[in-house]
């Protein structure tokens, strides 16, 4: 093919396509995981556990470490609920796992992640009206 007619049918597939490139995700229905509702804030909580491998088990040690911090990290919520919060909701959530050996006491199963809430705070008592 010739060099002289690639090069115009380049540019107008890539001048065709930016519109598509230039329009803002933020303009879609769906809510972005770091945006809130009005009148709430951000809360995060970092949450790491170790557990001891005991030989043979890796595999069912790690889902169940996994599912201690899934359970850990929903009850992040009911303990804002609990203490200062109105409402409570998790919209983000991450975790990872690895398998450590730093002193040298045996392997260990580290999960650690990070869970994010919208929280509406409760009204600051005798607050000013």
């Amino acid at each position: 093919m010739n060099k002289r007619l690639i090069q115009p049918t380049l540019c107008m597939l890539l001048l065709g396509a930016a519109p598509a490139f230039s329009q803002s995700l933020s303009g879609l229905p769906l809510r972005n995981q770091h945006q809130i509702p009005d009148g709430y804030i951000s809360v995060q909580s970092g949450i790491s556990l170790s557990i001891p491998i005991i030989d043979g088990s890796d595999e069912k040690q790690q889902q169940d470490a996994i599912k201690s911090f899934y359970r850990i990290a929903a009850s992040n919520c009911a303990v804002l609920l609990d203490t200062l919060a109105d409402d409570c909701q998790i919209n983000g959530l991450s975790s990872n796992t690895d398998v450590t050996n730093m002193d040298g006491r045996g392997p260990k199963l580290m999960v650690r992640g990070q869970v994010t809430m919208a929280v509406k705070l409760k009204p600051v008592a005798g607050a000013a009206k």
